[in-house]
């Protein structure tokens, strides 16, 4: 009899179910590739959408804190994203026309600061030539340089203004979309709460998704506010020192200070450069580097990890892979972006059990 129940148990058994489980991970596989790749080749649509989403998780809280003094949720949210609108309207005007004749000006003040290295660099060239010299005369034949030919290119300021010319659509869609997110928050986290995977009530997931969001919005606002600090003091010290523009590049610090490791280099390569042309002494002239070294390291050494604690949860390697993977998949505004989505992704791994094993990889 219980041979007979074994049989019975083979033969009504679901031959596929071993084959499903099995080609489970394959399915993964196949899923994230199709993922990564809308997204890569979906930039012009997907882009905008994502700076939306981080831009009303930065700006909730001051739309829930007009909404708590009975100021309508799309009253509200038209004060703030048109209020930031004008705030970064107003300083895009103060930095436009310096960086634009900074620009026009670079051949000349990269020639400038070759012949200020050139003179350091003088003792070293009379060995070089008298290298040269002793070449000829032990008889080694000359080699005559090829002729360059030089093809004509559009400039700087060219190549600049078509760009932003075509990034003003997305620049829209991103306000718009910015504003309509904020405008609808109750409808739009109540949506998505249902959408969150697991045999969850609603209530509780429109809980989970609360606490999400507000992590996310702790690291996003901490994170402005040290960059933005970080500005506001290369600014005041370069102009202490005597570098032009100082302002300018104050607003490039604090832009740039959101792409980890290459940000900072980048910053300190202008400074150093914009910095020799315009002062005579070379040691003068080194300190502005110098003392955004010491800016740098003093915000990544000690002021970022005092401010954000636990809510930065990402280890070393997480972030750079995050660097890569966003840049090359969205180019510069995936690197600006990589830390803030990354974070984000760490943050739903801690309240989704089922992406329990990703926020491992990523978890400090």
């Amino acid at each position: 009899m219980a041979m007979l129940q074994e049989v019975e148990k083979l033969l009504t058994a679901d031959p596929t179910a071993g084959r499903t489980r099995r080609s489970s991970p394959i399915a993964v596989v196949i899923c994230s590739v199709v993922v990564i790749a809308t997204l890569r080749l979906g930039r012009a649509l997907v882009l905008p959408i994502v700076i939306a989403v981080l831009l009303t998780l930065t700006f909730r809280a001051p739309v829930r804190w007009l909404a708590a003094h009975r100021i309508p949720a799309r009253l509200g949210a038209a004060l703030v994203v048109f209020g930031v609108i004008g705030l970064v309207g107003g300083a895009t005007a103060l930095v436009a026309s310096p960086a634009m004749e900074w620009i026009a000006s670079a051949p000349r003040t990269i020639q400038t600061v070759e012949a200020k290295v050139r003179r350091v660099m003088k003792p070293l060239n009379a060995l070089e030539q008298s290298a040269d010299r002793m070449q000829q005369a032990a008889g080694t034949p000359g080699t005559r340089s090829p002729t360059m030919v030089q093809v004509a290119t559009p400039g700087m300021v060219e190549r600049l203004t078509t760009g932003s010319l075509m990034a003003i659509p997305a620049t829209l869609s991103v306000v718009f979309l910015t504003y309509f997110l904020l405008a609808n928050d109750a409808l739009g986290r109540r949506k998505l709460a249902a959408l969150l995977p697991g045999p969850v009530e609603l209530d509780r997931r429109e809980r989970l998704l609360d606490q999400i969001e507000m992590a996310a919005s702790h690291f996003l606002v901490t994170v402005s506010l040290v960059n933005l600090g970080v500005g506001v003091a290369t600014a005041l010290a370069l102009a202490l020192i005597g570098v032009p523009n100082a302002v300018l590049w104050g607003s490039i610090a604090a832009v740039l200070n959101f792409v980890p490791y290459l940000g900072p280099t980048v910053t300190l390569t202008l400074i150093t450069i914009a910095a020799t042309a315009s002062i005579d002494s070379l040691p003068h002239a080194l300190a502005a580097p110098a003392v955004f070294l010491a800016i740098h390291l003093t915000e990544s050494n000690i002021v970022t990890p005092f401010a954000l604690g636990r809510h930065l949860p990402l280890n070393t390697v997480a972030i750079f892979v995050g660097l890569l993977f966003f840049g090359w998949m969205w180019g510069i505004p995936g690197a600006v972006l990589a830390v803030p989505l990354t974070v984000c992704v760490r943050l739903v791994c801690d309240y989704v059990p089922a992406l329990a094993h990703v926020g491992e990889l990523l978890d400090n």
